[in-house]
């Protein structure tokens, strides 16, 4: 990736259907379109990105969303380049825990008329490559246990699946040794998978 992990990176991507898409670090510029956005997720995009979705982003949540410093708490937004105002389609994040610095809790959010293009699967691919140049080794996240057959598909692919909070189960995979091993590893599996549900 870069020599300084530090520095905002802004990549340009290309979809397989020829889309251009820029990748670029949440900014608190964005807070408006976020909250754009956010209301254009259908209300089972939000539930299962949210768990207990509410209808709005509030202040403190947006506060907490736009809290980055692309350390220990990393965001990143998929916009599309080719699109006036190259308007943000996606966004991927994840927030490195206080009790395990080498785990992150990660997070991808892709709007629904966009998702199954591969922007999932884009936003991922960079947040590991991120995560890795900040030495997190293991990335989790929650997943509601309703969602049966996603959770049965990231067994399958190799991800660890433990009881987590009420309602939810905890998904646990371990990040490939260096970027370039990234599609031969169990976190690409379990990408793909989430990223065709």
């Amino acid at each position: 990736m870069d020599d300084d992990p530090a520095r905002p990176v802004v990549r340009e991507r290309v979809l397989r259907d020829g889309t251009g898409v820029v990748v670029r670090p949440l900014v608190p510029e964005d807070r408006a379109e976020l909250t754009e956005r956010y209301g254009q997720l259908s209300a089972l995009s939000r539930r299962l990105r949210f768990v207990s979705a509410p209808e709005h982003l509030s202040a403190r949540l947006l506060d907490h969303l736009l809290d980055v410093d692309q350390h220990d708490r990393v965001a990143i937004v998929a916009a599309l380049a080719d699109e006036p105002g190259a308007p943000g389609v996606g966004i991927a994040r994840y927030a490195r825990r206080r009790d395990d610095p080498t785990t992150a809790e990660a997070a991808v959010t892709v709007l629904d008329p966009h998702q199954g293009r591969g922007i999932g699967t884009l936003l991922l691919t960079e947040l590991v490559a991120m995560a890795l140049e900040r030495g997190i080794d293991t990335f989790v996240a929650d997943v509601m246990w309703e969602n049966h057959d996603l959770l049965d598909r990231l067994r399958a692919a190799g991800a660890e699946v433990m009881p987590g909070e009420p309602g939810s189960a905890s998904i646990r995979v371990d990040l490939p040794s260096t970027p370039d091993r990234l599609e031969r590893s169990r976190v690409y599996q379990v990408m793909r998978t989430v990223g065709s549900a």
